[in-house]
Order: C-alpha cells, then sequence, then structure tokens
C-alpha cells in the first residue's frame, strides 16, 4: 500500500513538473500563431513592472490543469508523510524524508500565493523548478528504498562521488536551463555548434532582476543561452563518461545504458530546439527526458549506496 502510494505520487510530480514545463512554455509564446512575434512581445511584457491591482496567477486551461494536479500532489504529499509516521516500526525506516516532502510541498504552495505580483518571473521560474526537481528526487529515493533491491555494491567512496557529481551537474544544467526560458533566451543563439556564427559570440554577463521595463540587450540574452550550451556540453561529456564507466560493472549494465540513451535523446533534443526554432513539443520533451536522466542517476547513487 506504501509503496504504491509512493510510486504514484512521484508519477504524478513527474507529470507536474513537465506540465508545469508546458504550461510556462505556452505563456512563453511556443507554438503561437505569429510566431517569433508573439515570444518577442511576451518577453517584452514580463519585464514590465507587476500592477497592484493586476489578478494573481495564472488564467490560461494549463495552469489551471497545473494547479489541479499540483492540488492531487499536495494531498497525496500527506497521505505519504502521515504513513510513514504511522506505519514507520513497519516499515523499518525514518519517516525524515516524507516530512521534508511534505514541508517542501507547503514552502512552494506558500512562495505560489505570495510571490507571483512581487518577484520577478525569473526567480518565480528558477524556485518552482528547483523544488519540482527536489520533488522528484526525494520520491524517487522513498521508492526506492522500499523497492526490493539488490545487495548494495561495494563500490566505495569514489564511486558513489563520481554518481553525485553526476547528478550535481545535471542539477546545474536543468537550472540554467529554466534560466534560458524565464528570461526568453531560446532564440538569441542562432546555428549550431557555433552561437550566430562564432564560436565566442559578443556577450555581456551581467545581469539585474530590477523590474525596468526594458528589454535584456541582445549580448545578455546571447550569453544567458551561451552558459546553457557550454553546461551542456561539459555534462554530455561527463555523463556519457561515466555511463560508459558503470556499464563496465555487470550488475550496473542496464543503468548505464539508460544514462547513456537519455544522454544521446536529451542532446538530440536540445540540438533539435534550436535548428527548428523551438517547436513546443520538442521544447516539453527537452523538459521531460531531463527529469528522467535525473531520475536514472538518482537510481545509479542509490545502487551505488553504502553499505
Amino acid at each position: 500500500m506504501y509503496l504504491k502510494l509512493v510510486v504514484a505520487t512521484l508519477v504524478l510530480a513527474f507529470c507536474a513538473v513537465v506540465l508545469s514545463a508546458y504550461a510556462r512554455l505556452s505563456d512563453a509564446g511556443l507554438g503561437c500563431a505569429n510566431w517569433p512575434a508573439c515570444y518577442e512581445e511576451n518577453a517584452l511584457k514580463e519585464r514590465q513592472p507587476p500592477q497592484a491591482d493586476a489578478p494573481r496567477g495564472h488564467t490560461s486551461w494549463q495552469w489551471k490543469l497545473h494547479s489541479q494536479v499540483v492540488q492531487l500532489l499536495g494531498l497525496l504529499a500527506i497521505a505519504v508523510c502521515g504513513l510513514a509516521w504511522k506505519k514507520r516500526k513497519a516499515l523499518r525506516q525514518s519517516p525524515l524524508l516524507p516530512t521534508l516532502l511534505l514541508g517542501l510541498m507547503v514552502f512552494m504552495a506558500a512562495f505560489g500565493i505570495l510571490a507571483f505580483a512581487y518577484l520577478p518571473r525569473p526567480v518565480i521560474v528558477s524556485v518552482h523548478l528547483a523544488g519540482g526537481v527536489a520533488m522528484l528526487m526525494l520520491l524517487a529515493w522513498i521508492a526506492l528504498r522500499q523497492l526490493a533491491q539488490p545487495a548494495a555494491l561495494d563500490s566505495g567512496a569514489a564511486q558513489r562521488g563520481l554518481a553525485w557529481l553526476g547528478i550535481a551537474l545535471l542539477l546545474v544544467q536543468i537550472m540554467l536551463g529554466g534560466w534560458v526560458s524565464s528570461n526568453f533566451a531560446a532564440l538569441a543563439c542562432t546555428g549550431f555548434p557555433l552561437c550566430n556564427g562564432a564560436l565566442l559570440p559578443t556577450m555581456d554577463f551581467s545581469y539585474s532582476l530590477d523590474h525596468s521595463g526594458l528589454p535584456l540587450s541582445v549580448e545578455r540574452l546571447t550569453a544567458i543561452h551561451w552558459m546553457h550550451r557550454a553546461g551542456a556540453l561539459l555534462t554530455v561529456a561527463y555523463l556519457g563518461w561515466l555511463s560508459f564507466r558503470i556499464m563496465a560493472v555487470q550488475s550496473l549494465r542496464n543503468t548505464g545504458k539508460a544514462i547513456l540513451g537519455l544522454i544521446v535523446l536529451q542532446f538530440a533534443l536540445g540540438i533539435a530546439n534550436v535548428l527548428l526554432g523551438l517547436p513546443l513539443l520538442v521544447a516539453v520533451l527537452h523538459n521531460a527526458v531531463a527529469m528522467l536522466l535525473l531520475v536514472a542517476l538518482v537510481v545509479l547513487s542509490f545502487r551505488l549506496r553504502r553499505p
């Protein structure tokens, strides 16, 4: 019962994160009739200072559906935490992680209510994205503790450190992707592998969160996009090397193959976003595969846990 509840919550959390990306990208103008003019118009609108009488929250059907999914996710988190405390002796596990999960849900709900009309879009998107990623990791670890797993591998601290370094690199890359999306910088670099025909285009790495109402300069947008590209190359190189390393271990071969397959798919989707001009479906899949890759790395770290 508890395991089924945790798995259902994990699946719903994944759906909530992907749906959030879909709603955010739709809000940004991806897939609109007068693309890419609407994308540029929305970027300018999001830089405007918030109005005191402006309605709070989003009114599109995508955001309304996302709100319903998040509310259900909150109820499931309460149930998971309650069962973890009630059956802690039978489960033989500390209810700390389910409690942290519930606390995270409460924080995210309060932040969503209070911050929308006062903080700029990049900050709101980044906090929500970080919260969604943290929920996925917590739920994946809770579920793995309940599944019948093989005995922990005596991998040593070095192997565990390599796996967690891979998670850290991927988390940074995910946050950079959210920063690109929230600042409407996805079109700042055209072409691949060069950015606007240059390996190092003209860039401005200064940034301000003030509501000046002015659009970011082309150089600043290029810097945001270029950092995501550079991070992608570093992350792909490291995770590719890590996947081949762990495939050499017989008991980890399938995990390594899954990670390598997701890396290749994610890299291909990133290139397709640039070359095809940000199709909405490809952009959403790019977010979804990133979450799947994160879960796969959590599974690897769990398999390499200390005996």
